[in-house]
């Protein structure tokens, strides 16, 4: 895709400069966590235009908040997930191991599986 990755002792950002495009990662944070970051900015370069800086505050959450739920599918694709049984105790010890993110990352994939699947029954009663 033409992106540049780097890791820099700095907060993780993306930048967009004509055809250039790049994703700086903290490199003081853990490897699980820089791999969050590289989603999460991901998400904005492939999704977003303009500069954050620029924008209304309340564009610019909508932003971040899209960027966020980028992550979450992004990390954890639901057809990759819905393979493991979800009523494993240790699902999310399974899931830090075998997507390397983080357990964060991990309880809040499966609660929003656990909703939608809510929706779902509740729907069709």
């Amino acid at each position: 895709m033409d992106i540049f990755v780097h890791r820099k002792p700095k907060s993780s950002s993306y930048l967009i400069h004509g055809r250039y495009k790049g994703i700086t990662l903290d490199s003081r944070e853990d490897k699980l966590v820089q791999k969050e970051q590289f989603y999460h900015e991901l998400g904005h370069i492939l999704r977003h235009v303009g500069i954050q800086s620029m924008m209304p505050e309340a564009f610019r959450e909508l932003q971040e908040r899209d960027a966020r739920h980028f992550t979450l599918y992004a990390a954890l694709p639901f057809h990759m997930v819905s393979k493991y049984n979800l009523s494993d105790d240790h699902i999310i010890e399974r899931w830090v191991n075998d997507f390397k993110i983080t357990p964060d990352l991990c309880e809040t994939r499966l609660e929003c599986i656990r909703a939608r699947e809510f929706d779902y029954a509740t729907l069709n009663r």
